[in-house]
C-alpha cells in the first residue's frame, strides 16, 4: 500500500512542481493565466492572503497538516520537490554506503530562532523577512530571475533561427541584486540537499518549522511498532533523518510524509497510526509540545495583527518614481501582502515590472515596481493582477483595469521638444489611451503643445515611453501612493453636417 501511495505522492509533486514553475516561463504564462490556480495552495501566501481571497486555501492547509503532518513539504512545496530531485541526483554519483541516512538530532534553538525573526515581524506589519525566507516565493524568483532569463536567452536564439514562427523580445530587464539573491539561495539548497536531505527544511524553511510545530498535533503519525527488528532500512533512507531506531520514536516535527522509510521497511514495522491515545506522562516530549505552543502563538498572533489590519512599525519614504502594478491599491497594501515571488514580474507581457530596489524603502525590497524605459502598461492588458496568488495585488477586470489610476502624468514644458526644439511633436496625445493630453495652439507660433488633464490619466507611462526628449523626458509619471479611479474623458461631440451640393 505505501510504495503506491508512494508514488502517488512522487507523482502529484512533480505534476504541482511543473504546473509552478509554469508559471513562471513566458511560453506557459503569456496565455490566460491558467496555471496560476496551484500558486493559492501555497502556505505563506495564503496566509499574507487571509483578509484577500485566501483564507479558505489557508484553512485547508492546516487541516492537511492537522491530519496527516507536513504533506505541504513533501507533495505541495515546488522547493520541497526541488530538493528531493536533488538528492535524487546527487545519489547517482554516491557509493552505496554514502547513499545511507543517518538519524541526526534537531538544530532546535536555530530552527525556532529563525522561525520567530522570520514571523514575529508580521505582528507589526512587515512582510519583508518571512518573505524573503518562504520557499515558494524563492522559488518564483529562481523561476523568475534564473529560469525565465535562461528561457529568454534560448527563445531569442532560436527566433533567429526560426524568425517566422518565434518572437524575438528585444526588451528586458536584468535585476543584478534579485538574480544574485536567487543565485546564492539556490546555491545553498543544492547544496544541503545533495549531502543531507532535507536539512534545509528542517533547519532555515520557517513554514517547515511552523507545520512542524503543528504536527505535534496531527491526527495520524508515524509511528514504529514491536515488529522492528532494527536493521536501519528506514533511517537509511529518510531524507529527513527524523528516524531514532534505538529509541524506537520519529520526530514528527521533522518528517515530511514522504513516504519513503514505510516503503523500505519489509517488516511492516513503521506505518501511519491513528495518534489519539495519549501516551503516559514520562513519554510526552514536553520540550516538542512547547515548541508547538510557540508555534501557535505566533501564528495565531499573526493571524490577529492581520485582522487588526496593524500597520508598520517601521516605513521608509516612497520615491516619486515607485509605481505599484495595477491591482495593488496602495503601496501600503503591496507592502503588507506581497511575498515577492515575482509571478506578476513573469506574467507581465512588456516587461515593465521590475523587482524593487529601494524605490518603496528598505522594507519594499524586491516587491514588483513598474518602470517605462523600454515599454509602458497596455492599456487593455490586466495579467499581473490575475497571477497574484494571494491578493497583493487584487484582479481586476479589463473595465476596472482602464480607468485604474496607478500614477499620474507630469509634463515639463522645458523638456519638451517643442519648447526647445521650436518644432511640431504630439508623439504623447497620439499614444495616449485615455486621452488625458491634448494638444493646444503654443503662444503666437504654428506650433502645438500638449495639455494633460491629470484627473483623466491612468499613470499608464505610454507618453513617458515615446517622448523624444533627451536627456530628460518632458513626460514623466509619478506613482500614486493610493490608486484611485480615473475620470472618463468627454467624447468629442460629433456635429452633423449638411451638405446640400458638392463643390465642384
Amino acid at each position: 500500500m505505501y510504495k503506491s501511495l508512494k508514488w502517488l505522492r512522487v507523482s502529484l509533486s512533480i505534476a504541482l512542481f511543473l504546473l509552478i514553475t509554469l508559471n513562471f516561463l513566458y511560453f506557459a504564462n503569456s496565455g490566460s493565466g491558467f496555471f496560476s490556480i496551484f500558486l493559492k495552495f501555497q502556505f505563506v501566501p495564503a496566509l499574507l492572503g487571509l483578509l484577500s481571497g485566501s483564507f479558505i486555501f489557508f484553512i485547508i492547509l492546516v487541516l492537511i497538516t492537522l491530519l496527516f503532518g507536513r504533506v505541504y513539504c513533501s507533495t505541495l512545496c515546488p522547493l520541497g520537490t526541488f530538493q528531493d530531485i536533488v538528492s535524487r541526483i546527487a545519489s547517482l554519483f554516491k557509493s552505496k554506503k554514502q547513499k545511507r541516512y543517518k538519524y541526526a538530532r534537531p538544530h532546535n534553538i536555530l530552527r525556532y530562532s529563525i522561525m520567530t525573526v522570520a514571523v514575529l515581524p508580521l505582528f507589526f506589519g512587515l512582510t519583508l523577512p518571512v518573505a524573503l525566507l518562504d520557499p515558494y516565493s524563492n522559488w518564483g524568483r529562481v523561476s523568475s530571475q534564473i529560469l525565465g532569463k535562461a528561457e529568454q536567452i534560448i527563445t531569442n536564439g532560436l527566433s533567429h533561427i526560426f524568425p517566422e514562427t518565434i518572437f524575438y523580445r528585444s526588451y528586458t530587464y536584468f535585476a543584478i541584486g534579485a538574480f544574485i539573491f536567487a543565485l546564492v539561495f539556490i546555491t545553498l539548497v543544492v547544496i544541503l540537499s545533495a549531502f543531507r536531505g532535507r536539512l534545509y527544511c528542517n533547519t532555515i524553511c520557517p513554514v517547515g518549522s511552523i507545520l512542524g510545530g503543528l504536527s505535534k498535533f496531527s491526527l495520524f503519525k508515524p509511528s514504529i511498532n514491536e515488529n522492528c527488528n532494527k536493521c536501519m532500512a528506514c533511517i537509511s533512507s529518510c531524507k529527513s533523518q527524523c528516524i531514532d531506531v534505538k529509541s524506537g520514536s520519529v520526530d514528527e516535527s521533522r518528517c515530511v510524509a514522504c513516504l519513503d522509510c514505510m516503503q523500505a521497511c519489509k517488516k511492516g514495522a513503521i506505518s501511519y497510526r491513528l495518534s489519539i491515545k495519549r501516551k503516559p506522562e514520562k513519554e510526552v516530549d514536553q520540550q516538542g509540545r512547547r515548541r508547538a505552543m510557540l508555534v501557535i502563538a505566533l501564528l495565531g498572533g499573526a493571524v490577529a495583527a492581520r485582522a487588526a489590519k496593524l500597520g508598520p512599525v517601521v516605513s521608509s519614504k516612497t520615491k516619486a518614481n515607485a509605481i505599484a502594478p495595477p491591482g495593488a491599491q496602495s503601496i501600503e497594501h503591496l507592502k503588507n501582502h506581497c511575498t515577492t515571488c515575482h509571478a506578476c514580474i513573469s506574467a507581465c507581457p512588456n516587461n515593465i515590472i521590475k523587482p524593487a530596489a529601494l524605490e518603496y524603502g528598505i522594507e519594499g525590497l524586491m516587491l514588483p515596481v513598474l518602470h517605462y524605459r523600454d515599454q509602458f502598461c497596455t492599456y487593455e492588458c490586466n495579467k499581473c493582477s490575475q497571477v497574484c496568488p494571494n491578493g497583493a495585488l487584487l484582479p481586476l477586470t479589463n473595465d476596472e483595469k482602464k480607468v485604474c489610476q496607478i500614477g499620474v502624468a507630469n509634463f515639463a514644458l522645458k523638456n519638451c521638444v517643442v519648447y526647445k526644439d521650436g518644432t511640431d511633436c504630439g508623439a504623447c496625445d497620439e499614444h495616449c489611451p485615455t486621452n488625458a493630453i491634448t494638444m493646444v495652439p503654443y503662444g503666437d507660433t504654428a506650433l502645438y503643445i500638449p495639455q494633460l488633464d491629470k484627473e483623466v490619466c491612468i499613470g499608464c507611462g505610454a507618453c513617458e515611453y515615446i517622448c523624444p526628449a533627451v536627456p530628460v523626458k518632458a513626460m514623466i509619471v509619478k506613482g500614486n501612493e493610493q490608486h484611485r479611479v480615473a475620470k472618463v474623458a468627454a467624447k468629442e461631440e460629433q456635429k452633423s453636417v449638411k451638405v446640400d451640393e458638392f463643390g465642384f
